[in-house]
């Protein structure tokens, strides 16, 4: 990892806790307020997870399985 990822990992970091603070010290009845504040929780803390990370590849562990009525199935 590089200086500059945990920089901006840190940053992002210091995001989430203030967007967690701002959230909390806002009364319910600033209700589209306080979402918006917690998609910028969700989104700091996804962005930071994708940094420390990375990418999760999904791969297949078993043979494909033929679809109904394909080449290699007789037809009916």
């Amino acid at each position: 990892m590089t200086a500059q990822n945990t920089d901006f990992i840190a940053k992002l970091l210091q995001m989430e806790e203030l967007a967690n603070t701002v959230n909390g010290e806002l009364p319910e009845t600033f209700l589209l307020l306080k979402t918006r504040v917690q998609h910028i929780v969700v989104l700091a803390k996804n962005l930071r997870a994708r940094l420390e990370f990375g990418s999760i590849a999904i791969v297949a562990v078993e043979p494909r399985v033929l679809p109904p009525g394909d080449a290699k199935t007789p037809p009916l």
